[in-house]
């Protein structure tokens, strides 16, 4: 089936996620714009929140809208012991 660019662009876009291929791209795109318009919105919306607002905590890495994460800045943590979650074989972390 031919696509529009736009169409095609949000298909490809999602394809960067875990385990979604073109076919569900696909399918996710098409249901978006036919059956939630506004879960779509609200989708874009939350993307982007999280794209400008989180980054990684400059003690552990992990994700927050902070410098410092709350786990990090929690006075009762013991600084001398970090808890390090698997990174999904990405290599340096």
């Amino acid at each position: 089936m031919k696509f529009s660019p736009a169409l095609e662009n949000l298909i490809d876009a999602l394809r960067c996620l875990p385990s979604v291929g073109p076919k569900s791209a696909q399918r996710m795109t098409l249901h978006l714009l036919e059956r939630d318009r506004e879960a779509a919105l609200t989708l874009a919306a939350a993307l982007r929140e999280a794209v400008e607002k989180v980054g990684h905590c400059s003690l552990c890495r992990n994700f927050t809208e902070l410098d410092i994460c709350e786990i990090c800045c929690d006075p009762r943590r013991d600084k001398t012991i970090v808890c390090r979650g698997d990174a999904g074989g990405r290599p340096g972390y």
